[in-house]
């Protein structure tokens, strides 16, 4: 139902639950309360992925309009650029919450290990975006100029030369992104789980 209001609705949305959340947690748990650090971590990685959406997008729709107005829909024309980085905004932002979401479960859930301090999740929130920009710079350099899922042939006919190849270009660039986000986040929760076993001092965590 939610999917039927505009992006920054829901976002809006979103953020009033999580401050009802985080009150309710404050006044049941007082100085015990770790909700509202936990939501406030959740919207400083969307933060660092808006940022990190819209400088991608801003950069990427000059290298190839067609991958934003072919690929994802957006209109052309006056005001463009800005509708490339407000689109890069809110994929990044919706990619940062859910990798939030994901660093504070792996660090805070209930188990015999303690938790990690936020101190320390924090400082190793650098790693995953690290390997995001990483992965949008060496992919495509990597990639050169294969074309694995036929692209430049299917937009051939539509595009003027040269213009397919840019398109694929930014597509490695954008795949390249999500993947070290991935790798990043993987190589994150790995370590988290290690340094809460090394604190626990246990053979197993559960």
């Amino acid at each position: 139902m939610l999917g039927r209001f505009p992006f920054w609705y829901r976002a809006v949305f979103l953020a009033g639950l999580m401050a009802v959340g985080a009150v309710a947690d404050l006044c049941r748990h007082g100085r015990a309360a770790t909700r509202h650090k936990e939501y406030a971590f959740i919207w400083l990685t969307g933060f660092l992925g808006c940022l990190l959406g819209g400088m991608t997008d801003f950069i990427t729709s000059s290298i190839s309009p067609d991958y934003f107005i072919l690929g994802k829909g957006l209109l052309g024309g006056e005001g463009f650029k800005l509708r490339a980085v407000l689109f890069g905004v809110q994929e990044g932002l919706s990619a940062g919450v859910i990798a939030g979401a994901v660093c504070v479960y792996a660090s805070r859930r209930k188990s015999r290990c303690a938790p990690l301090p936020f101190g320390e999740l924090l400082r190793l929130v650098s790693m995953p975006v690290a390997c995001a920009v990483a992965g949008a710079l060496l992919l495509p350099l990597a990639a050169g100029r294969s074309d694995p899922a036929g692209l430049a042939l299917q937009l051939d006919r539509s595009l003027a030369p040269g213009q397919p190849g840019a398109f694929v270009r930014v597509w490695w660039i954008h795949t390249g992104l999500y993947s070290g986000l991935l790798a990043g986040m993987v190589w994150l929760i790995v370590i988290v789980l290690r340094r809460r076993k090394a604190a626990a001092k246990l053979p197993l965590c559960r």
